[in-house]
């Protein structure tokens, strides 16, 4: 069996670790003005937050991984949150 048609136990396990992730960081909230075809939308990290808890696995994987990462190395995870906030304008908010 490929790694593709396995069950992928790790599943669970990445959102685990989100949630958990999110709720030991305990972040600032913040909220971003996006402006989108002359349409000013309002968009806060805990919206950014909701759509990676609720993303698809494979995204959730990529974006536990990216956050691991800039937590290891002590970068802003709001400044992350924000910079997908405006590459996804807002859509998921």
């Amino acid at each position: 069996m490929d790694l593709k048609t396995r069950p992928q136990p790790l599943k669970k396990l990445t959102s685990v670790y989100l949630t958990k992730f999110f709720k030991n960081k305990d972040l600032p909230r913040e909220e971003w003005e996006i402006i989108t075809d002359g349409v000013v939308k309002v968009i806060d990290n805990q919206s950014v937050i909701h759509s990676i808890l609720t993303a698809q696995p494979e995204e959730q994987r990529m974006l536990a991984d990216t956050l691991y990462e800039l937590e290891s190395s002590d970068q802003d995870i709001n400044q992350f949150l924000k910079h997908l906030a405006f590459e996804t304008n807002g859509l998921h908010g």
